[in-house]
Formats: C-alpha cells, structure tokens, sequence
C-alpha cells in the first residue's frame, strides 16, 4: 500500500480514502497585533471627523479668527478632542480640515454672509482648554456685513445652499415681549424659584428665529437673576433659557433649561446664531454659555421626533450641570 505523506510544521489530521493514507497539515496561524502601531507619537491615532465641523468666527481686534466648535451629525453633533496628545491631534486636524487657503461659508441670522479664507491656523496653546486649533484669515463679505463680529462658518463643500439674503431675518414683536415674561413666570413658580423684581432688566436677551413650518417666527430667551451675561460674578442666582414655538396666539414653551447657581454653579446661555446646519429644514441654536471662569458651546435643535433637546454641550471643567428638560 502507497503511502503519501504532506507534512508541515504544525499538527496535522490523520484521514484515510481508498488505499492511501493522507495528513492533512493546517497552515501555521498568524498572531495578529493586538494594539494599534504608534503613529506620530500617538499610541493610538485618534478619529478625526468625518462629517461636516461647524466653526465659529468671531472679529477680534487682531483680525478674524475661527476655531471649530464640533462635527456635525445627523440630528446632533460630535465633539472634538483630543484623549492624548492635543497638539499632535490639532496638527492632524489642520491638515486634513484648515489648510492654508480653505475657503469656509459664513453665515449669520440665517443668511450666508460671504466668505472666510485661511491664511494660517495654529495649535492650541499648552494647557488650553478646549484645546482646539484655531485660524486667522481674511474676510470676504457681502454688502451690510461689515458691522458684523461674529459668524458661523462650514467649509464651501459642505455648506448648505442659503441664497446671500434668503430673507430678512425676524424681527423681535411686541408679542415676544409680553409673553416672554409671562412663559418665564411660569417656568419659575414650577421650580420654585424667587421671581426676578424687574422683569425687562432680567430678560438678558430676546433672539427671535424662523420655525419650518410657521408663518410667524419662534424666539430663544435668557431670564437672569443676580448675574449678568458674561462671565464673572459668582455662584449666587439662576439663569432660565426656554424656547418659544408659536401656537395659535402664544407660544408654546419647547425646550427650558433652568440653573440653579448655588447647586449647578453658574451656567448663563446667550445665543450666538442660529443656522439650519443640518438641512432638516429647521434651524439649530448655537449657545455661549459662561460661567464664573470660563466660556463654552452647547447647541439645541429638533431631534428625528420633533422634539427639542440639547444635542451639544462641550465644556472642560467638570460638570456640575442636571440635563436640561423639555417643557411643553
């Protein structure tokens, strides 16, 4: 009886088919790499966005800069940080998102407004916090924008199309300011809190913004009590942000977010602009929100169900913030 034998370097099966006797050897298993290869220092080469990122402009005494203020990402968005090294990750990011001469879409109220053109970024300083990259460059603006300090910005590729004047942006009526007060009052009994003494001088601000779907427009409020919007101050009063939605001849109270600064410490929102950023047909809120020390962004918007919420909040110390509740 012939005998044939296939012979390897590992185990083999031992098999028989008619008068031969067969070992069948199994090729030698590779180990593969369980942790990723060091990249540029990184052990770990940290995702960068890979939707649209939103920007912020603002025109400084030195000129316009714009930093990013997070990957935008269906109904909400992602922030943008760095787990290891910060500088390396902002490198990575000017390279891939703001490289000299990028060309970003300005807009404001809605609006696009013209053009912000790279003419160098940079990466954050030591110990900066968020420790983002951030540009300088050069505007190009559209007639009546040149009075304008600040802007949100998308990169031209992913910018959604808004004509240069899509339309006036709303204007503030004297039905938001009666019922402005009066919606507050009401949020304020629920939870309790000591009513302002003069209401028009706690009402920090009053941003009326266009809603999908409605002829007449919804605005955003900030209500604050022992504080003023900006930052200082201390842990003393409370702020109120809700949204207003018309409904019939009022306006329905579709997202609040109340602070209590003795137990949450202080939290003041002020909206900076408002922009239908991810093309569901209704604007998102970019919020600054300050606090005794320090600034950071959050967001709200409709989510897939209609319904308000905060779909950003990036802030780098800790926080001491309870979710903002929605209210109708």
């Amino acid at each position: 009886m012939g005998v044939l034998m296939i012979l390897g370097v590992t185990g083999c099966d031992n098999v028989s088919w008619g008068g031969a006797d067969f070992a069948v050897v199994h090729p030698p298993e590779v180990n593969q790499p369980t942790e990723p290869e060091e990249v540029e220092g990184e052990a770990v080469r940290e995702r960068l966005p890979e939707g649209p990122v939103l920007y912020y402009v603002s025109v400084t005494e030195t000129g316009p800069v714009m930093t990013p203020v997070a990957e935008i990402s269906g109904d909400s968005m992602i922030a943008i940080r760095a787990q290891g090294d910060a500088r390396a990750y902002a490198g990575r990011f000017i390279a891939e998102h703001m490289r000299q001469g990028s060309e970003f879409a300005l807009y404001n109220r809605g609006n696009r407004m013209g053009t912000f053109l790279i003419r160098e970024a940079h990466a954050p300083a030591a110990n900066a916090c968020p420790a983002l990259p951030s540009a300088q460059g050069t505007l190009e603006l559209s007639q009546g924008a040149e009075v304008l300090r600040e802007f949100l910005a998308i990169s031209k590729p992913s910018a959604p199309e808004v004509g240069r004047r899509a339309g006036a942006p709303p204007q503030i009526t004297r039905q938001m300011q009666v019922l402005g007060p009066i919606l507050a009052e009401r949020l304020l009994r629920a939870r309790r809190a000591q009513l302002p003494g003069n209401w028009q001088r706690a009402m920090a601000q009053l941003i009326p913004f266009p809603v999908s779907g409605q002829s007449n427009a919804g605005y955003a409020t900030t209500f604050l009590v022992d504080d003023t919007l900006g930052t200082g101050y201390d842990n003393e009063g409370y702020s109120l942000f809700y949204v207003g939605i018309p409904n019939q001849m009022s306006f329905d109270t579709a997202y609040v977010d109340f602070t209590n600064y003795p137990t949450e410490g202080k939290a003041a929102p002020r909206v900076v602009d408002y922009l239908d950023w991810n093309r569901d047909d209704q604007p998102e809120l970019l919020l600054q929100v300050y606090g005794i020390n320090d600034t950071w962004f959050e967001a709200v918007g409709r989510d897939r169900e209609g319904k308000w919420r905060r779909i950003f909040r990036q802030r780098c110390e800790q926080d001491r913030r309870a979710p903002a509740d929605s209210a109708r």
